[in-house]
């Protein structure tokens, strides 16, 4: 059949016919200076027409699960999630997949949690790192559809890029079912995506929650509970940022000051970490101690950061310089025992009452005798948002 009969079998108008052809969603051949169109070509659009309608079989049989969370609940479950920041050091996946199941959890249905995984073919290139939903069978879909390579991640790019939380009440089906795989469009009868909601996470991740039902956008309150948790995961990132350059930077201090001569200044030998590009790198914050914790030698920004001058703390208990000293004794004990040699602790200071992070290791010498210790320190990323 030529396209106008097509159009009339459709129901439309032949101008939308022709953008169906051009898009590739109708399947024509051109002939001269027209198109034929096959009756299987007509009936695979009106069955993808009608697929677009229909709600995910799962998620319409049980609609008990879509009752939304109460506050206290939202509360709750942000309040796991910051127990489980507050014991992240260098590796912040556990937080991630638990950020992905309170959301699908509270605000329902699917959540996926990107990073970005850049490689010199795609530079801005996202995969997904951690991917729930309320229903363990829509949870097996959902994953197929967030991982396979050939999803678009359109949406999520625009958001990381921007920095600005994207909502879409309401998701075309019709694009849906373009941006994704034909093969992956099975999959659309267990789950779905009517309204999507996604928040970024830094500059590199962002957190995607999508509904499987129409007719339930999301609201000003889910703005703000997928802030949150996406503020979280931000938190936990910066955690294992902060973490790792401390702890590569005391093995260095470890290393140099197992030296025969204790020099207790030769901080220009400890390796340079957290520069910027095109920046030169900063001074490290570090500090060496003697066995009662009193300060031997520190860099100005330590100093700076525990509020004092660095000549001035020479001899300085760190003691006198926390709002818990007991809380430090207790935390150290069991690297000035012996029985572990690093140790990092969370602390208020007294100077500003900040909160800093101590990164402690004990120097021995080759016979295992304790010479010194070792302090790397920086303020503990806070929360921002949420």
């Amino acid at each position: 059949m030529n396209l106008k009969t097509a159009a009339l079998r459709l129901g439309v108008h032949y101008q939308t016919a022709y953008r169906w052809v051009r898009s590739g969603q109708l399947v024509a051949v051109k002939v001269g200076s027209g198109y034929e169109v096959s009756d299987a070509a007509v009936a695979r659009l009106q069955a993808q027409r009608t697929a677009m309608e229909r709600t995910p079989e799962r998620a319409a049989g049980d609609p008990q699960r879509w009752a939304d969370a109460t506050s206290s609940g939202n509360d709750d479950a942000l309040h796991v999630l910051d127990t489980m920041v507050d014991a992240v050091t260098l590796d912040a996946s556990a937080v991630a997949g638990s950020a992905a199941r309170v959301a699908a959890e509270n605000l329902g249905d699917a959540a996926f949690l990107y990073r970005r995984a850049a490689t010199e073919e795609m530079p801005d290139r996202l995969v997904v790192i951690a991917a729930a939903h309320r229903d363990p069978v829509s949870e097996v879909a959902a994953n197929t559809l967030g991982r396979d390579p050939r999803t678009s991640t359109n949406l999520v790019r625009r958001a990381v890029a921007s920095g600005e939380t994207i909502c879409v009440p309401q998701v075309p089906q019709r694009e849906l079912r373009r941006r994704l795989h034909p093969e992956l469009h099975e999959h659309l009868h267990i789950t779905g995506c009517f309204s999507a909601l996604v928040a970024p996470i830094g500059r590199t991740a962002a957190l995607l929650v999508t509904r499987d039902l129409p007719g339930r956008p999301y609201s000003g309150d889910d703005v703000a509970l997928v802030d949150a948790i996406a503020a979280r995961v931000a938190r936990a990132d910066e955690r294992v940022r902060c973490w790792s350059g401390a702890w590569e930077l005391r093995r260095a201090m470890v290393k140099v000051f197992e030296a025969p001569t204790f020099d207790g200044n030769c901080f220009d030998a400890l390796p340079a970490t957290g520069a910027d590009a095109g920046m030169p790198p900063p001074e490290p914050v570090v500090a060496v101690l003697d066995l009662g914790l009193r300060h031997v030698a520190c860099s100005n920004p330590y100093a700076a950061l525990v509020g004092e001058d660095a000549a001035q703390l020479v001899g300085v208990s760190l003691r006198s310089l926390v709002h818990d000293g007991g809380a430090l004794d207790d935390a150290l004990a069991p690297v000035l025992l012996g029985e572990i040699d690093f140790r990092s602790v969370e602390l208020d200071v007294v100077a500003d009452d900040a909160r800093v992070a101590l990164h402690v290791a004990m120097v021995r010498r080759q016979d295992a005798t304790p010479r010194g210790v070792v302090v790397v320190a920086h303020s503990v990323p806070a929360l921002s948002g949420g």
